[in-house]
């Protein structure tokens, strides 16, 4: 018998009976005023999150908890933090949509040197095609995101790909990003990456899927927390759902919604890398 574990804390948001208040808007680059798109918005560690889709606008729903002493972050990859009062937010959308404009951050991953001697590969992660145990992702989870730790036993190790085990798909079209976190006493620290790392899955596919990650030059001494971020998916109906292979055993540590609090689950989401050293 199938077993299916519906991530619904993660992977959706709930609903609410009382006032709500939504925020709209667009992030832009403060440089040269274009659209950023999906930057990661929410009230911090509560699950009140989104991403502004491919154009930078967004839309916010926050629920009845969220005062307007309460700050509403947006985090780009590659961009600044900014954190604005909610309060401040609702005032300024009086006078119509929000525009919230990100500056450039200036961090790099660190360089390496690149030789073609070939090293030593090893499969890391939860390697899982089973089509026994699964974890559910929901349409509505946009901004939700679950992955594994990676661990680094060598210097210079390189990420080179990652791959996973789709048992069901009811969509045409799928977008993730994938995220590199370091580990601070072994939780989730800041999002390490320079630029964004999109992994799209189309035309219901099922199975093994591998996105390669060569030209990304990864390259890590430490272990790392890697994950799959919910960005899109088409069709959007709230209840339709994709399920990839878990271990029964292992960790899974996830966010609810953008900017809300880590969780580490009993679980292990069916993510595999190959490294080399």
């Amino acid at each position: 018998m199938k077993r299916y574990l519906w991530m619904t804390a993660l992977l959706t948001q709930g609903l609410y009976a009382y006032t709500q208040t939504t925020l709209t808007g667009m992030v832009t680059d403060a440089e040269d005023h274009k659209p950023v798109p999906y930057v990661s918005i929410g009230v911090t560690r509560t699950p009140n999150g989104t991403v502004s889709n491919a154009a930078g606008i967004f839309s916010i729903t926050l629920d009845n908890k969220v005062t307007d002493n309460d700050t509403l972050k947006f985090s780009g990859i590659g961009y600044q933090s900014k954190a604005l009062l909610v309060g401040e937010l609702k005032e300024i959308l009086k006078h119509g949509p929000l525009s919230i404009s990100l500056n450039r951050s200036v961090n790099q991953l660190r360089q390496v040197s690149v030789t073609s001697k070939k090293g030593h590969v090893k499969i890391v992660g939860y390697d899982k095609n089973s089509k026994l145990f699964g974890l559910g992702f929901y349409a509505s989870g946009v901004g939700s995101q679950a992955g594994v730790i990676i661990p680094i036993s060598h210097p210079e190790t390189n990420l080179e790909n990652v791959s996973f085990y789709i048992v069901d798909n009811p969509f045409k079209q799928l977008l993730f990003r994938v995220n590199l976190y370091e580990l601070v006493n072994n939780k989730p620290g800041n999002n390490i990456l320079t630029e964004n790392i999109f992994l799209h899955v189309d035309d219901n596919r099922t199975g093994k899927v591998i996105f390669d990650l060569s030209k990304y030059n990864l390259y890590f001494d430490n272990d790392v927390l890697l994950t799959l971020e919910w960005i899109d998916a088409q069709p959007s109906a709230p209840n339709t759902r994709l399920v990839v292979a878990a271990a029964v055993f292992g960790h899974t540590w996830y966010q609810q919604a953008s900017q809300s609090a880590w969780t580490k689950k009993g679980t292990g989401l069916g993510l595999s890398v190959k490294t080399v050293y």
